[in-house]
């Protein structure tokens, strides 16, 4: 719904309140010209009034709730609007990037050091491609409440030792540490778990930069945190608490130069509370960002 309709919504509430007022003063007056001093006509101009009056502060507080509502409607297109942009984006970078390689690897007698690269790269690219297909999907599995959680025993160190490899081949460097001294079991989801734990890997990786990136697991009151910290630019105290909605990200989508389709934080918060967990954020000291995840462990 566009501002021109609010306006309006707006404009319509004042012209009602506005008449109400003119009623009532028009039933004042015509109740002191039949009898002014007539008991039983002063009881039913008052009744009239108050019934009046409750009924205007229901009417505004629709108008309040319609306000509201429109509000939320105009916030839901323009985040949306901003995912259709950063998805364009995010899909034309790796389809590029795997046609370039495919037409270097067809074009040109290449080495096998070169052609092996190529093929890295290439699928290094299908893979990021596959991460933002599978967020749009997940997605609007959730919307529709088509997801369960499918629990099987899961060993968090090895799937943490799996995650953490795959994203520091994909990022070409080892920034990506992994700080879990004990092996632990828990029973989870081994797609959502591993889903939730690569997006806000990949959320630090973005703004991080060179900075290292830290994986720390604890047992900590019968509950197995999986903290992900980096020394990025952390987030403003007035950003924080939108960080999890669908399509949130911060600043302008056609200026911002950081990749993403603000699903990623979205969907792993939706994961992990399917598991009856959470995820959690602070700032990290002296810079950047801690995102921890919660799972109940016995």
């Amino acid at each position: 719904m566009s501002k021109k309709s609010n306006i309006l919504i707006y404009l319509l509430g004042i012209y009602v309140v506005l008449q109400f007022i003119w009623w009532g003063y028009q039933i004042i007056n015509l109740g002191a010209l039949v009898d002014s001093s007539n008991d039983q006509t002063s009881r039913r101009v008052f009744m009239i009034l108050g019934e009046g009056g409750v009924f205007i502060l229901i009417l505004l507080a629709g108008f309040w709730q319609i306000q509201r509502a429109i509000k939320k409607e105009i916030e839901l297109s323009q985040n949306q609007n901003n995912f259709l942009l950063s998805v364009t984006h995010e899909l034309k970078t790796p389809l590029t990037s795997i046609q370039l390689a495919l037409q270097t690897l067809s074009k040109r007698d290449l080495n096998k050091e070169q052609t092996q690269t190529l093929i890295e790269k290439a699928i290094s690219e299908n893979e990021r491609l596959k991460i933002l297909i599978d967020n749009i999907i997940q997605a609007s599995s959730i919307e529709n409440k088509g997801l369960t959680a499918d629990k099987t025993s899961i060993n968090i160190k090895s799937l943490l030792e799996s995650i953490v490899e795959k994203s520091n081949k994909r990022q070409e460097n080892n920034l990506v540490s992994l700080k879990c001294p004990n092996e632990y079991n828990i029973l989870a989801d081994i797609f959502m778990i591993e889903t939730s734990i690569i997006n806000i890997i990949e959320n630090a990786i973005k703004y991080a930069g060179s900075n290292s990136i830290i994986v720390k697991v604890e047992n900590i009151a019968h509950h197995l945190n999986v903290s992900i910290i980096d020394q990025g630019p952390g987030i403003d105290d007035h950003e924080k608490n939108f960080i999890f909605d669908k399509f949130y990200r911060v600043g302008n989508e056609e200026t911002r130069l950081k990749k993403g389709s603000g699903l990623g934080l979205y969907i792993a918060k939706q994961f992990i509370q399917l598991h009856n967990g959470e995820i959690t954020y602070t700032k990290n000291t002296p810079c950047g960002s801690i995102f921890t995840i919660s799972l109940p462990y016995e």
